[in-house]
């Protein structure tokens, strides 16, 4: 048995992995129109990521020049932290139903191709007890 078709048989023995089968999951859920504390949510991810490095850098560059080490010492990891939680912030606005429904659709995808018989029958009656190999 190869190591992702022990990996498909490992994940159709959890819960979640049974349900992505038996619901079918898609990713219907990206059709929707975003909701306005998503798009709040995905644009302080988008923030997060271009105020990071160029900032870095210019601070960098800016401690380069008047010679003062502890500006980019202390300033650059105060920047990434700060971007790192601004990104949080926007993951939380941004909810967890799409990261969980395409979680869902990734799972269901690597288990039908790596265990086929799954795919044809849909029946998972007993799929948890049951040793595949």
């Amino acid at each position: 048995m190869g190591v992702s078709r022990r990996l498909a048989s490992y994940l159709m023995k959890t819960d979640f992995a049974s349900n992505a089968i038996k619901e079918g999951a898609d990713l219907r859920v990206f059709r929707q129109r975003p909701s306005g504390r998503m798009l709040a949510g995905l644009s302080c991810i988008a923030v997060s990521y271009i105020i990071c490095w160029p900032v870095i850098s210019a601070l960098g560059v800016f401690a380069v020049y008047i010679r003062e080490p502890l500006w980019i010492v202390i300033g650059g990891p105060a920047i990434w932290t700060f971007s790192h939680f601004l990104c949080m912030f926007g993951v939380y606005l941004s909810g967890a139903d799409h990261t969980k429904a395409f979680l869902k659709w990734l799972v269901r995808i690597f288990v039908e191709k790596h265990m086929p018989e799954i795919a044809q029958n849909r029946d998972l009656s007993g799929v948890n007890s049951q040793k595949i190999e």
